[in-house]
């Protein structure tokens, strides 16, 4: 068999039993009279979880959120969305791993529309790095607030996948290292691979590395 992949088309809660996708490629079969047993895996940012019937094109029923030791989480609009019958289509656990997607393993979450982080999403993220694929198509604006002194060291990395100018606001919290630091904005060259790296010391987001990001 083979990984098909899609994306969402609708944002996806943590407890949420059915999605809704571009295309139900992949899937059980649309209209099936059986669920499938034990389930087609499916892999959405982070987070495995079975698919087990498409009663009508494009919208996934789901028997098991947080599958193979991962955590049910939210996914956002455009999620990239990867299926396959067969589960060995998926990487092994690496050596000395019980499960394919360790919790040592950076968090990851797709942003496909405009983001404001609340004070309690930053603080959610305790010291676990966490990467961010930018998926919408035209420029998202994306709102940080700071991060507490107990975050010290943690990581956030923002890529983009799309040619659009994002822009990351961060009031006086982007220490970049140049005059009037911290600024406030960081924005994104509009091509695939502007990325902005981010680590919390001390309050702020001292800016560790950047492609295409003007900082403002």
């Amino acid at each position: 068999m083979a990984i098909t992949a899609t994306a969402l088309s609708a944002d996806l809660t943590a407890s949420g039993l059915t999605m809704t996708v571009a295309s139900g490629s992949g899937f059980p079969t649309a209209g099936a009279p059986s669920p499938a047993n034990p389930g087609y895996l499916v892999r959405i940012d982070k987070e495995f979880m079975l698919a087990i019937s498409q009663p009508v094109s494009g919208i996934i029923k789901l028997g098991m959120r947080g599958y193979n030791g991962t955590a049910a989480t939210n996914h956002d609009l455009l999620a990239k969305v990867e299926v396959s019958s067969a589960a060995q289509d998926f990487a092994d656990p690496a050596p000395g791993n019980v499960v394919s997607l360790p919790n040592y393993v950076p968090s990851m979450q797709t942003i496909g529309e405009d983001r404001t982080f609340t004070s309690a999403e930053i603080a959610a993220f305790g010291n676990q790095p966490q990467n961010f694929a930018i998926t919408k198509a035209t420029a998202a604006a994306i709102t940080l607030v700071a991060p507490s002194k107990a975050q010290d060291g943690l990581t956030l990395v923002f890529t983009s996948l799309t040619a659009a100018a994002h822009v990351i606001t961060a009031t006086t919290l982007l220490a970049d290292a140049v005059s009037g630091s911290p600024h406030t904005t960081g924005t994104f060259a509009a091509f695939i691979g502007t990325t902005l790296t981010l680590q919390a010391q001390n309050g702020v987001y001292n800016l560790v590395s950047q492609v295409g990001i003007t900082v403002t």
